[in-house]
Formats: structure tokens, sequence, C-alpha cells
């Protein structure tokens, strides 16, 4: 099973996020942490092939309350299991790394997204250059060397300069995997209430191309339209969202899917401490989240087993998108494919699929 734990705090609030998070108080947390060991305590367990500590910052939570938290899982971890943590540069300090190695985490995801100091301030990030090649370092020393680092481009005021500057200093860092976003402005973040303005599409599109050939003529393959790894060092956890699989969520702000259906849980911290977990599951269009996902990767989507799971006839009802679109989605094997001029243009290809569902 893949199971997603939500550490929804933060030590400050970055201007482009738009996830659940909370900033940081001792009292509120303390009341937090004990809701989340009885939602913990009262769910069952089978083997746990991935795990996923996310926020907010899960680095910024005070070791003993993390400690209480992993002792839930680490008896149903499968033999071979995945177990990533959020960390921000800042909040990860030597003590920490060696604390998570400790516990038998595996996979550390730090929160970059910059190189660059001015685009870091203007980001609300706290952490220096220094911060982050030390906390890689001491990842390594302490034996954890599946590290992922997050990127974004597309941020205000960022040329195509300082973007290869970004992707020449990861590539330097011989690093296993990438994430690289484009900005969204999303209308609740700081930089929504600001009328902080989108990049321009032309140069997102230039940046987003050079990202893909930079990355690609280097070794890294491109495995999902934001993501890049080393051979084999897919990111477990983030491919069961990709492929059509169940996963559990726990804790306040998180999402989970069960038997096929999504759900979201306490979007209030409020009502979480006040009421518990509660679940709201939401509308959703299962056989075209499928599609949606799956195209979004270089594996594509087994038509077979799609056909099987939805009782529908892939090939046949979406006769039309598929003409259209031959240049951009290739039958390969039993999957449909996205070409990379697919990707570029995947939230129109997407559009038409979800008129024809």
């Amino acid at each position: 099973m893949h199971v997603y734990v939500h550490i929804p705090f933060c030590e400050s609030i970055c201007a482009y996020c738009d996830f659940y998070r909370y900033k940081t108080n001792a009292s509120i947390q303390k009341q937090w942490f004990t809701r989340i060991l009885e939602e913990i305590d009262a769910l069952s367990f089978s083997s746990i092939d991935t795990l996923y500590f996310g926020g907010g910052t899960p680095s910024s939570l005070a070791n003993d309350m993390l400690v209480r938290i992993a002792e839930k899982f680490i008896p149903y971890l499968a033999q071979s299991y995945e177990w990533t943590i959020e960390c921000n540069p800042e909040t990860l300090t030597q003590e920490k790394i060696r604390l998570y190695a400790n516990l038998g985490i595996n996979r550390i995801s730090l929160g970059v997204q910059s190189f660059q100091l001015d685009i870091l301030h203007a980001l609300g990030r706290k952490h220096t250059l220094e911060d982050i090649f030390r906390c890689i370092q001491q990842c390594r020393d302490n034996g954890i060397h599946n590290i992922s680092i997050d990127l974004m481009y597309g941020l205000p005021h960022q040329t195509l300069k300082d973007l290869q500057k970004d992707i020449d200093i990861f590539l330097k860092l011989d690093l296993p995997h990438l994430s690289i976003y484009s900005l969204q402005i999303e209308p609740n973040s700081i930089f929504g209430k600001q009328g902080v303005q989108p990049c321009d599409p032309d140069l997102e599109a230039d940046m987003y191309e050079r990202i893909r050939q930079d990355l690609t003529q280097t070794g890294y393959e491109q495995y999902e339209i934001s993501s890049y790894c080393k051979e084999g060092m897919y990111s477990r956890h983030n491919l069961c969202y990709w492929d059509d699989s169940d996963f559990l969520g726990i804790g306040c702000g998180a999402s989970g899917r069960i038997h096929g259906k999504r759900y979201d849980q306490n979007q209030s911290l409020q009502a979480y401490i006040q009421n518990g977990a509660i679940r709201e599951y939401v509308e959703s269009d299962p056989p075209f989240e499928a599609i949606m996902m799956s195209l979004r990767t270089a594996f594509g989507l087994d038509i077979q087993t799609w056909n099987q799971k939805y009782q529908r006839d892939f090939e046949k009802e979406y006769q039309r998108v598929l003409k259209k679109y031959a240049k951009q989605l290739k039958i390969r094997n039993g999957r449909c494919v996205c070409t990379p001029s697919g990707l570029e243009i995947l939230n129109t290809i997407l559009v038409e699929f979800l008129e024809d569902s």
C-alpha cells in the first residue's frame, strides 16, 4: 500500500504556495500532534511500499514528534520500501538528517526552488546556497543518497539565463532526481493576492524546452512532465498517483483515494483539532483521471488494463482524439503515450478527451 502523511506546519509562508499549511505555533502543534496519533492508531495497515511525509514542512517538526509518528509505520514497512520526507534546507540540521537515517527514511525531497538568491528572496524562501549544499553533503554522509530537489521556472523577473544557471548547478550536484515546476499563480497565495502576473507563455515554453533538452542530453529520463531522474530512480510514491493506484492520505489537509474514490481531509486545522479526521469524498471521473494522470508520464496509459477496469473501449471511444493528435499520441506495445510535442500541449489534448468522455 501507499501512504501519505500531511504535516501542515511551516516556519514561514512562501509567496507562491497554496497548499494547506499553517505557520508553526507550539500550542496548536501540540493539539494537532495528539489528533494525528489518534488518527493513525484508528487505521489498519498492510505492507507499506511507499511512505511519504509531505507538507507544509515536515523537517520543521520537532524531533520527538516526528519519531512518535514515524514509529507508528515502521512495523509495516515492506522489505523494499521507499520512505520520503520533504525538507526545507534552513530547517534541516545534521542532527535531523542523522535521526531520519536511523529511523529508516531513505529518500529526501529538498525544497530548493532556485539557486539565485534574489529569486529566493522574491519567493519568500529563507535558505541560502550554503544551506542547500550543506544539506546534500550531510545527507550523503549519513547514507541517504536518494535525494530529489524541487526547482521552479516561469518566476517573476526570471530570465532564461537565470534558469540556465539553475540547471547547470543541478547537473554539477549529480543528484538522482529533479522535480521542476512552472509557477502557477494561485488566488489564495501571496502572489495571487498581490496581483502578480504569470510568465509570458512563449518564455515559459522556451524554458520548458531548455530544461527538457539539457537534462535528457545529460542522461536524465523525463519520466513525467515535471520529473527527471537517473536510470531507475523514479519517485515510486508519485508513480502511484500517476498509475491509477489507491493511496491512504493521513492528517489535516491530506488527500487520498480508496477503492477509486478520492477524498480530502479537514481543510481546517481547528476542525481537525476539535473533531478529529473527517474525510470528504469528492466528485471525480476515475476513467478520465486515469487517462489524465498516465499521459503525464513516459509510460503512458495501459490500454488493456484501462479497458478491463472501466469496462470501456479506449481506442473506439476516443478514436476522434487519437486521430486528431496522431503526431502527439502514439500507441506502442498496448500503451497510449504522449510524444515530447504532445506533452507541450497536453492540457489542450486532455480537454478533448474530457469532451468525448
